[in-house]
């Protein structure tokens, strides 16, 4: 039959049911026992509508994981708006789109689609008929007292069960009998052979042991959610009806579902209601009415909204890119302070620009004071939403939590990126939500592993965050660990590329989220020539910045005032260098933060205040100047990814001292400085004079150091970027085209 006819047909079947029912109760008394008594009920069951539809689609996405990388919301949005379908046109119209989109974004087969939403469906109905079929024979032993036409509603849900069954099982049989070839039309038994086939081969390539526990333990869980919910609506009208027999009662209910309905289920609904409520739970005519009106008035309110707003995020197919600029957004966790990571965001916007790319840059939070203030305009950074005011109380941590949460409130803005740089976390996260909701490619670089998730032996020693909204942002993520470290998994590993600073930190990376990443290490800026400078600029002389007179030699130490950057250590060791060149200076420039005071108590117990400068901040034309006059670099920072102040001294040609361990052992090239045993301070301070005591080793050290720098060159960090996110965006590209022309 054609089924259109059959639309027609069963939609007048429905109005007829209608009409049959409405002769059973008058209007007026349906309307009085429709009325809301209770609408936190009501907004509950709203929720708990949402929270097993979440579930469902989940368990669509187990099916469906084998065949394509389809993400969570897109199954969700596929399901919702197929539901939608399904609902004003029953004729099978959602199964055959959410078949259509799998094929259209994601190249799934349709015998394949078929086989994941037949089997989909057979597990609500599975789960329906045993429960039925189990509370019938708990009932018929004296148990439990069940509702009234328990026993019929249990055979007609094994009668559907069986169907499904027996048609995947012996569906082509059937098909190929000589009495079906006489009784049903070829297309009728074409259709059966073919939804068989489907069925088979998908139970094959997509049920096991652990799949099938998987499927039903959350089809279960739905299911005893939904039979709750059902609860609630007696609750919303004001009828007392005993919890467990409404929620025994309401599996019978969704049968009518499974039946030849009309739009929006019209007259199916409300007869099956009035035989489940009245004849079931007992309740009189009208109340029974009243109920099931608004009943089915929540759920089509519910599949109504939640449909249409899921066709916004399913689509048809991919968008095809049409010639011009590549967009390119990148994400970053924050700009508050100057630090290795802010650096080089900045340069990889700068640099893609320079390049000819539209590069956009997006963060939870800016302070243009505090980081990069001489780079940071160039940049212009943009919010992902709105600025809270300057005296909001913890206003970082409120809106890094808030652009967390609510990313898929404003996705939208990158519907029309060709790819995402999401740098380090939470920006991953929120790549990976925008590349779910838009089909945007995203590509994740990663300094180090989440160190809320993963943190180092100095974190746990030190502590990493030293203000008021960390802290506090920190105590929040850490009392939700499990979902923190499920979520920076899931982002990372579902990249489509990974990018990582360096091969010693890679290597950790690596290893931590278990998938490959090219090393794109940090770069520099290394002048074609001039540096080192001369020896007697380096060793004679003073300068004053910050109104501090500077004399030279001086040692340069450049990072951020935070416990796990050892300054600590480096003053020690400098106490020791005094002794041999007490004109030495041991030179600090940066902010201060909270753990400045007591490096400064540190500096004053040793006797250290006229060799230990704090400049305070500084712009970039006095970091340059300092890096080229500095007689040594010192890193004391003992589990350092890499090491930004190293390379950046190098390309000054400043001889470096550090630490053997960590990222140092890749940056500090051979005869380019010295790398001391790992936290051994006399050590430490005897690389430091035997670079002060020969000025002509220095000078060498130096100039093997500024040719070392070049292979750290920022060009050769944005030619890895560029080249990584063109392949992305190409990829991305090719199924677009490919599915365009499905």
């Amino acid at each position: 039959m054609n089924r259109w006819i059959r639309l027609g047909v069963q939609t007048a079947f429905g109005l007829a049911l209608l009409w049959l029912w409405l002769r059973t109760v008058s209007l007026p008394e349906i309307l009085a026992h429709a009325h809301v008594h209770s609408w936190w009920a009501v907004a509950l069951m709203v929720v708990l509508f949402l929270v097993t539809s979440m579930i469902r689609a989940r368990r669509w996405l187990l099916l469906l994981r084998p065949l394509a990388p389809v993400g969570m919301v897109r199954a969700f949005a596929m399901n919702a708006a197929g539901g939608l379908l399904n609902y004003v046109l029953p004729i099978r119209s959602g199964d055959a789109a959410r078949a259509w989109w799998l094929w259209r974004r994601h190249r799934i087969p349709a015998g394949s689609a078929l086989a994941t939403i037949v089997i989909d469906k057979a597990c609500d109905l599975a789960a329906v008929a045993l429960f039925l079929a189990g509370l019938e024979v708990v009932a018929l032993s004296g148990a439990v007292n069940a509702p009234r036409g328990l026993a019929g509603a249990a055979a007609l849900a094994i009668a559907l069960l069986a169907a499904v069954l027996g048609t995947a099982l012996a569906g082509p049989r059937i098909a190929r009998s000589s009495l079906a070839r006489r009784l049903i039309p070829a297309r009728f038994a074409s259709a059966i052979a073919g939804q068989a086939f489907a069925f088979r081969a998908g139970a094959r390539g997509l049920w096991t042991p652990q799949l099938t526990a998987r499927l039903a333990g959350l089809t279960v869980l739905a299911l005893v959610i939904d039979a709750f919910n059902f609860t609630l609506l007696f609750i919303a009208v004001g009828i007392s009806v005993p919890s467990l027999k409404a929620m025994a009662a309401y599996p019978a209910l969704l049968l009518s579902f499974a039946v030849p309905a009309g739009p929006g289920y019209l007259g199916n609904l409300e007869v099956a209601g009035a035989l489940v409520l009245g004849g079931g739970l007992g309740l009189a005519a009208g109340v029974a009415a009243g109920a099931i009106v608004l009943y089915h008035a929540l759920t089509a309110a519910y599949a109504l909204t939640l449909g249409v707003l899921s066709f916004f995020l399913v689509g048809g197919r991919r968008d095809v890119r049409k010639k011009g600029t590549r967009r390119i957004a990148v994400f970053h966790c924050g700009f508050t302070y100057s630090g290795g990571g802010e650096r080089i965001v900045i340069e990889e916007v700068l640099g893609l620009r320079r390049r000819g790319y539209d590069v956009e840059c997006y963060a939870p939070t800016v302070n243009a004071s505090r980081c990069y203030p001489d780079l940071i305009g160039e940049v212009r950074v943009k919010t992902f939403l709105p600025q809270l005011p300057r005296w909001f109380p913890f206003r970082e941590a409120v809106q890094m939590a808030a652009t967390s949460l609510l990313m898929p409130l404003y996705a939208w803005r990158f519907r029309g990126v060709d790819a995402i740089v999401g740098c380090n976390q939470p920006s991953a996260w929120i790549a990976w939500w925008a590349a779910r909701l838009m089909d945007v490619p995203y590509v994740v670089y990663l300094n180090q592993p989440n160190r809320l998730v993963y943190p180092r032996n100095i974190d746990r020693q030190t502590g990493w965050v030293s203000n008021a909204d960390y802290r506090l942002l920190a105590a929040i993520v850490l009392r939700a660990t499990r979902f923190v470290a499920w979520a920076d998994r899931r982002s990372i590993q579902e990249a489509n590329q990974l990018l990582v600073n360096g091969d010693y930190i890679g290597d950790i990376i690596r290893h931590t989220y278990k998938r490959d990443a090219v090393d794109c290490p940090a770069g520099c800026h290394v002048a074609a020539s001039g540096y080192p400078l001369p020896i007697e600029a380096r060793f004679s002389g003073g300068l004053t910045i910050n109104g501090y007179p500077i004399r030279r030699p001086y040692v340069l130490l450049t990072n951020r005032h935070y416990p796990q950057k050892r300054f600590d250590l480096a003053i020690k060791a400098f106490a020791k260098v005094r002794k041999r060149h007490p004109r030495a200076q041991l030179v600090i420039p940066g902010p201060p933060t909270s753990h400045t005071a007591s490096l400064k108590e540190l500096v004053i117990e040793l006797g250290l205040q006229d060799s230990v400068l704090f400049l305070g901040p500084i712009s970039e034309e006095e970091l340059q100047s300092l890096y080229a006059g500095a007689a040594v670099y010192v890193y004391p920072a003992p589990e350092e990814d890499f090491g930004m102040g190293v390379i950046e001294s190098m390309a000054k040609g400043v001889p470096v001292v550090a630490w053997n361990q960590a990222g140092p052992t890749v940056t500090v090239g051979p005869g380019t400085g010295y790398l001391a045993e790992p936290l051994d301070v006399e050590d430490y301070a005897a690389g430091i004079v035997a670079l002060l005591d020969s000025r002509a080793e220095n000078q060498a050290a130096g100039e093997r150091a500024f040719e070392w720098a070049r292979r750290f060159d920022w060009e050769r960090h944005i030619d890895t970027l560029e080249r990584v996110v063109l392949v992305v965006a190409r990829e991305h590209e090719q199924i677009a085209a490919e599915a365009a022309t499905a």
